[in-house]
């Protein structure tokens, strides 16, 4: 790619955004530095790391890359044998560490859609015993813990029993009648590392002992008293003893780190390269960005991109298509009404997707790949150059048209501007042509007319136009393509007060033909944008239509589940007054038996008693199954064509077509579907209305008028998606804008299942996290379109 391009086209913005969302210096650095790739399997490769990663931080809600340092200075240190310091050991273990974490961290999913990044994580290398070992030997990047060794620990211990003695020594020295008199101050010091009293110059030689310092005046001198000279040689030996342990110790674990020198090394160049990814996944949550689709037919079309460096509050979202029928675009309009920001993003877009990053349009945005981008865009002349306008814009089109092949962009602002028009606008029309004919695609800004006309007049050429308000003098920076841009001259002066004569005068000073263009633009721009509305309207209706024809489908799978389970409940009931009659005759035979034992009289006692128990319980069960036979019945009569029924457990209202059959079999009409359902699965039945038979197509009435919220928790990610469904089509037709989805906190698997479902939510414009006292990461909450 021509680098120079990435400054004009802002791209070097993005990944400095980007390098701040990395963890570690090295995949900073990477960040930079990052270049988009060229062919088509290594973009689409780069696209499917950054899908992963988003699919493990929606998941774990944040990166799995903990800090870890280049141990690059460690790891050549290690090859000349060379001990290392606390810190240094302490940034080898950061390495070893952060490969336990994202080895554990980074897992292939139940479905298969998360393995690449498993599979670089998977060559991670640690030990848990080094880990170990360097956590309960270094205490900071200073100083080795006491238990190190043993051998540390008794002499640091004896070290600070001899300090604590010889200090006691020192200060009872001081206090002492025959010293403290000598003494310029009351206190313990030390100087060289051992420990002095301060004696008064005058009386030096009253205080017997080794001069080691005395103050810049002369007035003080620092005398290790001679009665402590031993203890201090014996704290000296100490110390050294205790460097020459410490120096031991460190030693032997820069051995043994040693043996991973290798480990490291690979773990370094894995884990900056992850935090790269996941770098780019968190830029992708930051600017709500979507991945976009690849394509090898050479269409290039952005579905409301935003600029990224725009302010989202007036960012206007652009479509932008070119490929196919025309492989150039043509944009008109007025000045600062967005032209060179939709040249950007067009330019940026396609450098951010070829390096794996996710752009902030469409989902269903799709591109090529070329092999290079080129720019012209602003006013770049050169003062020291001493270059106008024109001669700037034609020095960096030169280099263009000389590279301009195909699999290459071009994009050119204000082409054929600064000289006069008629040879500006011809000049521009033979660039678009040479660039087009040698197979690149180009995107241009104009504000010629001639060049309006050849666009519309040539194949393989589309205008476009950036949209103006006529009624507030102002651009709505909204492009619409196959639209040239308008002249909004004269309507412009009008509106700020220029005689009406003094228009027409201007008018007639143009060419008829000029004239008329202007007339057939207008005429052409207004039945293009009726045009665009009806279409509008019919890709709504046919929205709606597959969402009532989609939940159709689910209602009639949950209705032949629903059978089932009545059909299975029927079984076993019947089955549980079977069992019961059995254990009624059990106990008439077990009485019959013991009768045999029992006189004549007892005999046809017992035999009367046992015949009345048996026609009770007959009597019974003919009463139960007549009373379930009854209201079978009756509920089939109660059921008429006409009637109006809701739906169990799924609030719909539905028309009876056809009364229930002998099987309770009937025919009920919801929206525009028809639907076969027994009438078990009716909850209700309403009174039919007078002035209809047939219920209208708003089908789907809430069942709680203003209901803000819905709750899943307890279910799986598949129930409580089709709830949230439900729930989002009755809140949409209730014109809510805001509601929430309580999915509780759990171990956000449910969580996460919610976000990707209704992130390609048709209805759905955002989602975020519930904030404090909305549930927090409990709570989802969603804004509607």
């Amino acid at each position: 790619m021509n680098k120079r391009v990435y400054k004009v086209l802002e791209y070097d913005k993005i990944l400095d955004i980007l390098s701040k969302k990395a963890v570690s210096d090295m995949a900073k650095e990477l960040a930079l530095n990052l270049v988009p790739k060229k062919d088509l399997k290594s973009v689409e490769a780069l696209m499917d790391e950054t899908k992963e990663a988003e699919g493990i931080l929606l998941r774990f809600l944040k990166s799995p890359i903990m800090s870890f340092s280049d141990c690059g200075s460690e790891i050549k240190r290690l090859k000349t044998q060379g001990a290392l310091n606390c810190k240094e050991l302490l940034r080898l273990n950061s390495v070893f560490k952060a490969s336990k974490t994202a080895k554990a961290n980074i897992k292939r999913d139940g479905d298969g859609q998360i393995a690449i990044l498993p599979n670089m994580a998977d060559k991670l290398y640690f030990d848990e015993s080094f880990i170990k070992k360097i956590d309960s030997a270094v205490l900071d990047e200073d100083r080795l813990a006491d238990g190190a060794s043993s051998e540390l620990f008794r002499l640091r211990r004896a070290f600070s029993k001899e300090n604590e003695r010889l200090r006691d020594k020192l200060s009872s020295l001081t206090k002492s009648e025959g010293i403290s008199k000598y003494l310029q101050d009351s206190i313990v010091t030390s100087r060289n590392g051992r420990y002095v009293v301060p004696v008064k110059a005058a009386h030096k030689k009253d205080v017997k002992g080794l001069v080691h310092d005395q103050s810049a005046s002369g007035q003080t001198i620092f005398i290790e008293p001679e009665i402590v000279v031993e203890a201090n040689n014996k704290i000296k030996q100490l110390e050294a003893e205790i460097h020459a342990e410490e120096h031991r110790i460190l030693a032997e674990l820069s051995k043994d780190a040693a043996e991973y020198r290798e480990d490291f090394a690979l773990d370094v160049d894995i884990l900056s390269y992850l935090d790269l990814v996941f770098a780019k996944a968190n830029l992708a949550s930051q600017m709500k960005a979507s991945p976009p689709g690849f394509n090898e037919d050479g269409v290039l079309h952005i579905k409301e991109g935003r600029h990224p460096l725009v302010d989202v509050k007036e960012v206007v979202p652009v479509t932008i298509k070119i490929g196919g029928e025309y492989t150039a675009l043509i944009i008109t309009g007025p000045n600062t009404g967005g032209k060179t920001v939709s040249l950007k993003t067009c330019g940026l877009f396609q450098l951010m997707a070829q390096s794996g990053l996710f752009l902030p349009a469409l989902a269903s945005s799709t591109l090529p790949i070329f092999k290079n981008i080129f720019a012209d865009i602003g006013d770049e002349q050169s003062i020291e150059q001493s270059l106008s306008t024109f001669s700037s814009h034609m020095k960096n089109i030169v280099p263009i048209l000389k590279s301009a092949n195909k699999g290459t962009l071009v994009l050119l602002d204000e082409l054929g501007a600064g000289t006069d028009p008629a040879e500006g606008a011809a000049l521009a029309m033979s660039i678009l042509e040479e660039v087009k004919n040698n197979g690149g695609y180009v995107m241009a800004t104009t504000h010629y007319s001639e060049i309006k006309a050849f666009a519309m007049a040539e194949p393989g050429y589309e205008n476009a136009s950036m949209e103006f308000d006529i009624k507030t003098l102002s651009p709505t920076y909204n492009l619409r393509m196959g639209i040239p841009g308008l002249s909004n001259a004269f309507e412009i002066s009008k509106k700020l007060g220029i005689d009406e004569k003094i228009i027409e005068r201007a008018k007639s000073h143009m060419s008829e033909e000029r004239a008329r263009f202007e007339e057939l633009l207008n005429e052409a721009a207004a039945s293009k944008i009726e045009a665009e509305k009806k279409i509008e309207q019919a890709e709504s209706f046919k929205r709606k239509s597959q969402s009532l024809k989609d939940k159709a489908l689910i209602q009639q799978e949950q209705a032949d589940k629903r059978e089932k389970e009545i059909v299975r409940k029927a079984k076993e009931e019947a089955y549980e007054i079977v069992r019961q009659a059995k254990d009624e005759a059990e106990e008439v035979i077990k009485v019959l038996k013991k009768i045999e034992l029992s006189s004549e009289r007892e005999r046809t006692e017992a035999i009367q008693t046992a015949r009345g128990a048996l026609d009770k319980k007959s009597k019974e069960l003919n009463k139960d199954l007549k009373s379930l036979t009854k209201r079978k019945n009756e509920e089939a009569k109660e059921i008429k064509e006409g009637d109006q029924v809701k739906l169990i457990g799924v609030g719909t209202v539905a028309t009876v077509l056809s009364a229930p059959d002998a099987k309770g079999m009937m025919n009920v009409q919801a929206g525009v579907m028809k639907l076969n359902m027994h009438m078990s699965e009716v909850e209700s039945v309403l009174a039919p209305k007078k002035e209809q038979r047939i219920v209208s197509t708003k089908v789907f009435k809430s069942e709680s008028k203003g209901k803000m919220e819905v709750d899943i928790r307890g279910m799986n990610i598949e129930e409580g998606i089709m709830e949230i469904d439900r729930f989002l089509d009755e809140v949409f037709l209730s014109g809510l804008k805001e509601v929430s989805i309580i999915h509780g906190k759990g171990t956000g698997k449910l969580r996460a299942g919610v976000h990707e479902y209704i992130k390609r939510h048709s209805q759905v414009e955002s989602f975020r996290l519930g904030q404090y006292g909305e549930g927090e990461m409990g709570v989802t909450v969603i804004t509607l379109k």
